[in-house]
């Protein structure tokens, strides 16, 4: 969601929202995500200055990823909050600035979406063989063969 600085300076605060965003387009350029489903908000902004605004995000939202090992879709869903600052001071660390009149939630949204999102996903069971093991352990190379009566 956009917001201008005069229309947040218009709003009773805390506002809050709720909002359904097409993120596919932002995430597209990551190869293990395969696709997204729509991203459902719920937001709260509270002022915290002079434009200066805090916003509370309750994001839920469905993505299809790429199976680590075997390269197949394995659906991930992602249920997350966070807390991000905006403002137009750029003095202030770690905050998402204002870019010229106008607040976009979105950045900070695909930022925490991808900040919860697994490095790799994998549903593949690999069971251990305890006689294939065994089996390992008794072989011995013919060119070592020699070298087993010193033990």
């Amino acid at each position: 969601m956009q917001f201008t600085l005069a229309q947040l300076r218009k709003l009773i605060m805390p506002y809050s929202f709720d909002e359904v965003l097409d993120l596919s387009n932002d995430l597209d350029g990551f190869e293990d995500i395969i696709s997204v489903k729509p991203c459902k908000v719920h937001t709260i902004i509270k002022e915290r200055g002079i434009d200066t605004y805090a916003c509370i995000f309750d994001i839920s939202v469905d993505i299809i990823m790429q199976d680590a090992v075997s390269l197949k879709e394995i659906p991930y869903h992602i249920e997350t909050k966070a807390e991000e600052i905006f403002s137009t001071d750029d003095t202030i660390e770690d905050v998402f600035l204002i870019d010229g009149q106008t607040l976009d939630t979105k950045e900070a949204i695909v930022t925490n979406i991808l900040i919860n999102k697994p490095m790799i996903v994998s549903k593949e069971e690999f069971e251990f063989d305890e006689q294939a093991d065994q089996d390992d352990e008794e072989y011995i190379n013919p060119a070592f063969a020699s070298l087993k009566d010193l033990l």
